[in-house]
Formats: C-alpha cells, sequence, structure tokens
C-alpha cells in the first residue's frame, strides 16, 4: 500500500514560495489506522494538468515528524494561539481556520460570543445579534457593564464591542466575504479579546437602583 492511499486527510497549513515553481508546503497529514497526525514540510513541483492549469506534485525533497514533537519546538520560539486566544473561541474556529474556510471560522467565533453572552444575562431567544450585545453592554443599564468605570469607559467598551460584532460578524452571515489567513485570524483575535471580557464580567443588578452617576 502506497503513502498516498495510507492517507485520511492531508490540509495545507502553510506555504513559502508561495505562487513560484517549487513552493513549499507545510501540511497537517493524518493516516488511516492511525491517531496521531504529522506535519509534513516538502517541496513542490509547478506541472500542468490536461487542460494546462497549473497543479503542484510533491517531491522526495521534504520529511515529516509527529505534530506534538513540532509543538515542543516551536513553543520554545514562538507564542502559539493556545496562549492567547480564548479556549471556546478556539475550539469553534480553529479548525475551520486550518482547512481555509474563512468566512466559517470569524461567523463561528463571533456566534461564541453571542451565546456566551445570552447564557451568561440569562436573555431570552429573542435576544440575538448587535442588540443582544449593546442590551448586555449598555453603559447605563447592560449587566455585564464594569460600573466602576467612567460612563465615557463604559459607553466606549460598549461601542467597540458592538461596532466589531457589527463588522466582523455580520457581513459573514448575509453575503460572501473575501478574506485570507491573516484577516481572518486578525477578527478571531478580537472575538478572543471580546469573548475574555464577557468571561470576566461580573453581571450587576440594575434592576433597584441605578449606577451612581445616574443619581441626579
Amino acid at each position: 500500500m502506497s503513502i498516498k492511499e495510507e492517507i485520511e486527510r492531508q490540509d495545507i497549513i502553510g506555504e513559502a514560495k508561495a505562487g513560484s515553481y517549487q513552493p513549499i508546503r507545510f501540511t497537517r497529514v493524518k493516516y488511516k489506522g492511525s491517531d496521531a497526525t504529522y506535519i509534513d514540510i516538502r517541496m513542490y513541483q509547478r506541472g500542468y494538468d490536461d487542460e494546462r492549469d497549473d497543479v503542484y506534485y510533491p517531491t522526495k525533497k521534504g520529511f515529516h515528524f509527529p505534530e506534538a514533537e513540532f509543538k515542543k519546538v516551536i513553543e520554545r520560539w514562538t507564542i502559539t494561539p493556545s496562549a492567547y486566544i480564548h479556549p471556546t473561541v478556539m475550539a469553534k474556529a480553529f479548525e475551520l481556520l486550518s482547512t481555509r474556510q474563512f468566512e466559517s471560522a470569524v461567523f463561528q467565533a463571533f456566534k461564541s460570543i453571542e451565546i456566551a453572552v445570552r447564557q451568561k444575562c440569562r436573555f431570552s431567544d429573542e435576544d440575538y445579534g448587535v442588540s443582544l450585545i449593546r442590551k448586555a453592554f449598555n453603559p447605563q443599564t447592560g449587566p455585564l457593564t464594569d460600573y466602576t468605570l467612567p460612563l465615557a469607559e463604559r459607553e466606549a467598551l460598549a461601542h467597540f464591542i458592538a461596532g466589531a460584532y457589527a463588522l466582523y460578524k455580520n457581513p459573514c452571515s448575509h453575503k460572501d466575504v473575501e478574506m485570507d489567513f491573516y484577516d481572518a485570524f486578525d477578527r478571531i483575535v478580537v472575538a478572543s479579546k471580546i469573548m475574555k471580557i464577557v468571561e470576566a464580567a461580573t453581571v450587576a443588578d440594575t434592576t433597584n437602583k441605578p449606577p451612581k452617576d445616574l443619581i441626579r
């Protein structure tokens, strides 16, 4: 049985010298019958198919090793996403990001925020989207608002969270959005920051008395 026949799944996770005649591709490989995944670093050769379209063929110039060993190496020299991306966002978005489903990755990252806010505030299913975010972080009545902050900062934070949600999540719900890996990653980092704010927030009881700066 050949190596190609034994491969269960192979995803491109990076490329150097992209577009050249001999690009170097980093791929994650899963073989049938094995629970481990491998990182393959290999030179590819540009060629043409029967319709004269560009295709890239793997060469013998390369090597691969268990992904677990790869992580041990890079963790000493880089800040890995798991070190600063919120675990919920990581779980929802990064598998999609690694398979180049960029719109879906961003959508799921921000959708996880909406779910977390609804659950934490015990809002109903009728509360959703930007209106849910603004309700939760309303600078004067929001249950997730930090009332230790000055009013101007509470307003700024509410605008930031609602604005990021509207700018990054909503377009992915309604139309095709052109983005590459870096565009998607940047948006997911923003989603992670917001998720950390949501997680750290203490649910305020705003039903009985207004914050100090509302008392006249």
